[in-house]
């Protein structure tokens, strides 16, 4: 059986939404200096000609003042309240791929750009596909619909809002700290099958390949004194129903009981975010949800989202049945090279 943290854990990781909502200080605006660097540092990449993404690197992506800030940011997000809004960035006065690379390019100063799916793409891009929510081959994103606390592929997920939709489609975090939390207080029976883990389908799976995990994967890990958190219910569901085998009462209440924590107003925290607005969570201590939407009925002025997971410079500890998170592939090793300026990603099957 995995190690079970049994004490509350406070601090800045265990917040309350209706406690922050009102707080400013998880909002960066971007200052007049700091626009006018990424504007410099855009055109700097632009210059070169035809740089792929993976080929940005942070020496490539200068901030001379903001990218210390970054790094400030950056701690706040791995041991501290787990989140950052930065705010500000006029995305109307640059074409799309512009936008992405000036996110790619401040995810250079926070960590390695991992892949989000089978084809290997390292951004996403968040908006209606006109798919349905809940088929097996449908990731939520891929959708217009409601969509339940989760969290992403990645140490660190960054959403920035290129397009915002005609009404709905608001972006709600919650501290899965906190939640652990108030099971401890109210329910502790459920945090053993919660740390023991489910099985999970696997939306892309290789065609041959078995669509259900192999081994449980843990909602809840614990290492180095530090509750980590992994959850994507949707998949869990359809893996217990591929399988034929309905999960245990016990099992389904611990779940449950969870998913209706997430969804009260006294746990999380709902953003209506900007045009511009750069939203970076810890992945391990947030959980994110997101609200079903309406779009415009233009051609190009729907709802767009896009969307980075990040590898963090300063890894996190994991208990060993809690594997780290590489993004979409299979294996990765992350090495960080002797000068900070530059990294690399190997990755094996």
């Amino acid at each position: 059986m995995p190690s079970i943290f049994t004490e509350i854990v406070t601090g800045p990781s265990a917040w309350l939404g209706p406690d922050i909502t009102n707080d400013p200080s998880w909002i960066h605006v971007f200052s007049p200096r700091e626009l006018a660097e990424l504007d410099s540092a855009l055109a700097g990449v632009k210059a070169r000609g035809g740089l792929a993404l993976a080929d940005i690197r942070r020496a490539d992506f200068v901030l001379p003042s903001l990218g210390p800030r970054l790094l400030e940011q950056l701690q706040e997000i791995s041991h501290g309240r787990g989140f950052v809004v930065f705010r500000g960035l006029p995305v109307e006065r640059y074409a799309d791929q512009d936008v992405e690379i000036i996110l790619w390019g401040l995810g250079t100063h926070l960590g390695l750009g991992v892949t989000q799916n089978p084809m290997g793409d390292l951004m996403g891009h968040v908006f209606d596909h006109g798919r349905n929510y809940g088929d097996i081959d449908v990731r939520g994103y891929e959708t217009r619909a409601h969509l339940p606390f989760h969290t992403d592929g990645g140490d660190i997920v960054a959403l920035l809002c290129l397009r915002r939709a005609k009404s709905g489609g608001l972006s709600s975090i919650v501290s899965s700290i906190s939640l652990h939390n108030e099971i401890l207080r109210r329910h502790p029976e459920y945090l053993p099958p919660l740390y023991r883990g489910f099985r999970y389908i696997k939306r892309e799976a290789a065609l041959g390949d078995d669509p259900v995990s192999a081994n449980p994967i843990p909602v809840f890990g614990c290492a180095g004194g530090l509750i980590s958190c992994r959850l994507i219910r949707n998949q869990i569901n359809a893996a217990y129903e591929k399988m034929g085998t309905p999960l245990g009462t016990l099992e389904k209440d611990a779940l449950d009981f969870l998913d209706s924590l997430a969804q009260s107003p006294k746990f999380h925290l709902n953003m209506d975010l900007q045009l511009g607005d750069i939203q970076v969570c810890n992945n391990y201590t947030i959980m994110h949800s997101r609200t079903e939407f309406e779009d415009w009925p233009d051609p190009g002025r729907g709802r767009h989202m896009l969307r980075l997971w990040l590898s963090a410079r300063d890894r996190r500890p994991l208990a060993p049945e809690f594997p780290q998170h590489n993004g979409y592939g299979g294996i990765a090793e992350i090495a960080f090279l002797t000068k900070p300026d530059e990294t690399r990603v190997a990755s094996r099957e």
